[in-house]
């Protein structure tokens, strides 16, 4: 039995208001075509020419800094792990996506679990510092969302306890802190090309190393640590980026700094709309710094705006707009982790609090403003409706 028109016409219009939660940026095609037809021909498929441009041209936005193209951030943090010779503790927030804790594991290191500050969502630099051992040798911090962490302060605890630091810089390619970079601090930065990033490469990520020795450490890493003469410096993988995702990363490139202005635009419309609402609470960024926005991050106190995350959550699902929880649950709440990752209670306070509150909102370059407005409102809606019940 056939659905009556009319259903048919409210399933389109249904389908037609969905807002998904994110959305790549895309090179147009047809001007990859003549690149892809040549490496095609050339069967040059991997590790070539392309992948050597792309890490030229990235460079040109990390100065001072040598670049390695990688099939992955995740891929990328374990080779720098490697690269540096970290072992023992290696300290990262709990508020995180889980491969900043995988590479750790995949690498013999064992991660020790961070809090986060509830505001701006990075970690929590006085209870880091409270766990820094003699095991402790390094610190991967996170850039959530692409809000840099108080980089200056980490660089300089690194400094006085001779720890390595590696910085999941997945979120922040574009993002700034008091002018520099992010890419350009620590001993390595690693960034991740994934769809829904800054800029894509369909797959794939970057490794910003200070030094030149580690960078060739990273390379032949990416190679199953091979030289050259299959007689291997040490234990490397098959991390290598193809010439295919390479000219994707090229041309997309050239769009990082219109897709940045046009996320922070977007932000600022949510946050305009969204910020003198009681009961929710925007993740800062500090002055001087810069977020790429990777997501739109807010944060929804039940006692105060009447309604849990997860009411508010329902409501835009129904709506037709998706959302995320990034992180809930937290890393040490992940089942991989908990056997061997034990925390006291009261250890992550606020990561516990921030994983019950958070909520992602669309954000994307191509999301409408109208779009905003409907999402905001929506929200507005519940707000009144919870001081309705109250």
């Amino acid at each position: 039995m056939h659905a009556p028109k009319d259903a048919d016409n409210t399933d389109s219009r249904a389908k037609a208001r969905r807002i998904h939660v994110a959305s790549p940026t895309l090179p147009d095609f047809e001007a990859l075509l003549p690149q892809l037809r040549e490496i095609w021909s050339s069967g040059e498929l991997t590790n070539g020419r392309n992948v050597a441009a792309f890490e030229r041209k990235a460079s040109e936005w990390l100065p001072g800094r040598e670049v390695v193209a990688v099939n992955s951030c995740t891929s990328g943090l374990m080779l720098a792990l490697r690269a540096l010779e970290v072992q023992g503790e290696v300290l990262v927030p709990s508020f995180t996506f889980m491969a900043s804790a995988h590479a750790i594991v995949w690498s013999g290191c064992r991660p020790v679990f961070v809090d986060c500050d509830p505001e701006t969502l990075s970690v929590d630099i006085d209870d880091l510092t409270r766990k820094i051992t003699p095991q402790t040798t390094a610190i991967v911090p996170v850039y959530v969302s692409g809000n840099p962490p108080d980089l200056e302060a980490l660089e300089r605890i690194a400094a006085q306890h001779g720890l390595k630091l590696i910085l999941d810089a997945a979120h922040a390619l574009g993002s700034t802190c008091r002018g520099r970079p992010a890419g350009t601090f620590g001993d390595a930065e690693v960034f991740s090309l994934s769809p829904t990033k800054t800029i894509t490469s369909c797959e794939g990520g970057l490794v910003s190393l200070r030094d030149a020795d580690i960078a060739r450490r990273v390379r032949i890493g990416r190679n199953y640590g091979n030289p050259g003469n299959y007689d291997c410096e040490l234990i490397g993988l098959n991390a290598r980026m193809s010439e295919l995702h390479a000219v994707v990363g090229l041309q997309s490139l050239p769009a990082l700094q219109r897709n940045i202005e046009e996320r922070r635009r977007l932000a600022g419309l949510y946050a305009k709309g969204l910020g003198k609402l009681r009961g929710v609470r925007l993740q800062q960024v500090e002055e001087g710094n810069a977020s790429s926005f990777k997501d739109f991050s807010l944060r929804i106190v039940e006692r105060e705006f009447g309604a849990s995350r997860d009411e508010v959550r329902r409501v835009l699902e129904r709506s037709g707009v998706e959302t995320r929880t990034y992180f809930d649950p937290p890393v040490h709440r992940m089942a991989a982790y908990r056997p061997w990752c034990p925390t006291r209670p009261g250890d992550l306070a606020a990561t516990e609090l921030v994983a019950r509150q958070i909520l992602d909102l669309p954000l994307y370059v191509g999301l409408r403003e109208d779009e905003i407005v409907r999402i905001v409102s929506i929200i507005e809606a519940v707000a009144t409706r919870a001081t309705v019940r109250v």
